[in-house]
């Protein structure tokens, strides 16, 4: 009797140490990314064009570029974004800017300065390569760009609908939809005449990622 009183609490105490050394998984928490989707429906000339993504191997792509000054100038830095497709050269990009920081302190503009600039910017001017607002290229079918101009004597405007702003490990992004009313122009290298298309109608999604 003894022993089997002994025997009882030394296997408990045992069952007690193995399942203390037992490793509990540690499952760590899904990763939140950023949804992002793109369109661009519209007419060219009264032609439709419709680039969604994910047919006809359409895709979206952001991008940015920047002009680095010294001190005291403040630098600039504008964004990007295209709807294109690997089947053909027909593209639309429409470019977005400036957000002005001090190059001399950092890389880039921060989330904060880049996130109050798309917030506010909602009618922004036509400008030529986007310096101080908005800008709009058409690739044809035959890889021939046109651009909107500033001092386009024809009607243009731009409407961000709606805008949103998100991060996750990729980045800084900010998701919107617009509409434009603008014409492209591109010049004959031999005549130098000018010629243009309208392009109107339309609704524009994608977003504008700061890094």
């Amino acid at each position: 009797m003894k022993n089997a009183r002994f025997i009882l609490p030394l296997s408990l105490l045992t069952m007690v140490f193995v399942q203390s050394c037992i490793e509990h998984e540690v499952i760590p928490p899904p990763e939140q990314k950023v949804d992002l989707d793109c369109y661009f429906d519209g007419f060219l000339n009264g032609i439709s064009l419709s680039l969604t993504e994910n047919v006809d191997g359409n895709y979206g792509s952001a991008t940015k570029a920047q002009n680095i000054l010294p001190a005291p100038d403040f630098s600039n830095e504008r964004y990007y974004f295209t709807m294109t497709s690997n089947q053909t050269s027909r593209a639309i990009t429409i470019g977005l800017g400036s957000v002005y920081w001090d190059g001399a302190v950092d890389y880039s503009p921060s989330t904060t300065q880049f996130n109050t600039f798309m917030a506010t910017t909602v009618t922004p001017p036509y400008s030529d390569g986007a310096f101080a607002g908005f800008e709009v290229k058409y690739t044809d079918a035959n890889d021939i760009v046109w651009s909107s101009q500033e001092a386009s004597p024809n009607f243009q405007e731009v409407n961000f609908t709606y805008t949103k702003q998100e991060s996750d490990n990729t980045g800084d992004y900010s998701k919107f939809i617009c509409d434009f009313d603008c014409y492209v122009y591109k010049q004959d290298p031999v005549t130098l005449a000018w010629d243009s298309i309208r392009i109107q109608a339309n609704e524009f999604r994608g977003w504008f990622k700061r890094n």
